[in-house]
């Protein structure tokens, strides 16, 4: 007799802003979070100095390499998430904050990324538990 092997999708949630990105997998038993922290540096520029002459110019910070040294930050972060979960076949991206559209974009200029987003999602700030939750009621359609 012919035995015929199922195999099941890999489904994993990413609830993420710029400082944390949670990985949920659901598994049979449960589900398993992973958290990746981020080095994104999300404080504004500070400093400047004025002239000691009274009408004398001002030096201020470049704006363009905090700029330019922000968007390598979420390059990194957003590459360490699409490393973490290759290996999924279908993701569910959800968080406060425009980080998701961020993954979202990197997602699909990288043409070698196998996992397919099933869907995208604003979400507030959640404990672990409700964030499991969402993921589970996202991939399975029922609540738990």
């Amino acid at each position: 007799m012919l035995k015929i092997r199922i195999m099941k999708k890999t489904k994993i949630g990413i609830w993420l802003d710029f400082r944390t990105a949670n990985i949920i997998t659901l598994k049979e038993t449960g589900a398993d979070n992973k958290i990746i922290q981020s080095n994104v540096d999300t404080s504004k520029p500070k400093g400047g100095s004025s002239s000691s002459l009274r009408w004398g110019s001002t030096d201020t910070i470049s704006e363009k390499h905090y700029l330019e040294r922000r968007k390598n930050e979420e390059k990194a972060y957003y590459e360490e998430i699409m490393d973490a979960v290759k290996e999924a076949d279908e993701l569910f991206v959800f968080g406060p904050a425009e980080a998701k559209n961020g993954l979202l974009k990197a997602i699909k200029s990288n043409k070698n990324f196998k996992p397919v987003v099933k869907g995208i999602e604003a979400a507030d700030s959640m404990t672990e538990n409700q964030k499991i939750a969402k993921v589970r009621t996202f991939f399975t359609g029922s609540k738990v």
